[in-house]
């Protein structure tokens, strides 16, 4: 995600309103075709709704695609890009489901296994972790969707690891 990342940068150095365009079709998944259109799997969406989204005009959006679309490295990525799916994180209570939210103090490797073995121990089944991209959030969060409830011990274990700077339960 970096290399995308530094390569989105790189290319739209000059114009912060591009940028932001690229940088919310990464976030959101969405792929463009041959057509130049911006797809979410089989659906279309339009221009303007990706503009209004990011505050800007159609037509920074349509420079934007043919950029992406005329430089080889950012047109294999966009021509496959694919959602990740459905994010639990606003409907996890009503389904029943508790969320963690996980703040860092600087991102590293081991975090998400630390907090799964810390679950696992406890028989808590996850059903989904999603973990917000540093360069694509200003403060990026880490959000891990269990079934059950949670033993208040487990934030104790959690915090054991000294990247992670805090846990909330809902």
């Amino acid at each position: 995600m970096r290399q995308i990342f530094r390569i989105l940068v790189k290319e739209f150095a000059r114009s912060e309103k591009k940028l932001r365009v690229a940088k919310l079709l990464l976030e959101l998944g969405l792929r463009i075709n041959e057509k130049k259109d911006i797809m979410l799997n089989d659906v279309k969406i339009p221009y303007s709704s990706i503009a209004r989204a990011i505050g800007t005009d159609r037509r920074t959006v349509k420079d934007t695609i043919e950029t992406i679309l005329n430089k080889k490295d950012l047109r294999d990525i966009f021509l496959n890009m694919l959602p990740a799916g459905p994010f639990l994180k606003d409907i996890a209570k009503i389904i029943g489901q508790r969320i963690l939210t996980i703040e860092v103090h600087y991102d590293r490797p081991g975090i998400i296994a630390h907090v799964s073995n810390v679950l696992a121990k406890n028989h808590i089944n996850i059903l989904q972790i999603i973990a917000e991209y540093p360069d694509l959030f200003e403060n990026p969060k880490l959000y891990i969707i269990v079934e059950g409830n949670l033993p208040g011990e487990i934030i104790n274990e959690i915090m054991k690891y000294e990247a992670i700077k805090s846990v909330k339960i809902d």
